[in-house]
C-alpha cells in the first residue's frame, strides 16, 4: 500500500517564471506498505483556465549512510488534454527543468519512460499523490 510520509512533505509558493501568475510547489516521500519506496515533486500552475501539475517521482534507495547510485527519475504533467473533461496524466521528459543531480540519477526521456518496465510503479505513483496529495488534489478538483 502506497503512503505520502507526510513526516518529509515540504513546499512553496513560487512565481511561474512564463506567466508571473502564482504557482505551488511541494514534495514528499512515498513508502510501499511503510518502506521508502519514492520521493515525488509537484508544480502546481494555473495558467488562467488551465490548471496542471509537472509531476517527477525518483525510485531509488532510500535512508542508507551509503552514496547510492541507482536513482531513476520519471516525468508527467497532469492536467487538460484534448477529448476529455477530466484532467490526465502524460508522460514527458523527467525533471527537465531541474539540474543534474545525484537525487535525480538517471533522468528518463518521455520514450524512455514508455518503454520501463517500471512504468506501472510510476503511473501507480502518480494516481495515489493526485487522489492524496493534500495540494495536488484540491489543484485539480476543487478549484484551490
Amino acid at each position: 500500500m502506497l503512503a505520502i510520509d507526510e513526516a518529509t512533505r515540504g513546499g512553496t509558493d513560487k512565481t511561474c517564471e512564463c506567466c508571473g501568475n502564482a504557482s505551488r510547489r511541494t514534495w514528499s516521500s512515498i513508502t510501499r506498505d511503510g518502506v521508502p519506496y519514492a520521493v515525488f515533486f509537484a508544480s502546481c500552475y494555473d495558467h488562467g483556465d488551465v490548471r496542471e501539475s509537472w509531476i517527477d517521482v525518483i525510485f531509488g534507495t532510500w535512508g542508507t549512510p551509503e552514496p547510492v547510485d541507482d536513482h531513476l527519475t520519471f516525468g508527467c504533467r497532469f492536467g487538460p488534454v484534448q477529448g476529455s473533461d477530466q484532467p490526465a496524466a502524460t508522460a514527458v521528459d523527467a525533471a527537465a527543468v531541474a539540474p543534474d543531480a545525484p537525487l535525480f540519477g538517471q533522468k528518463l526521456t518521455r520514450a524512455e519512460a514508455l518503454a520501463h518496465p517500471r512504468l506501472a510503479e510510476f503511473w501507480a505513483v502518480i494516481d495515489h499523490v493526485v487522489a492524496e496529495d493534500p495540494l495536488v488534489h484540491p489543484h485539480h478538483y476543487h478549484g484551490e
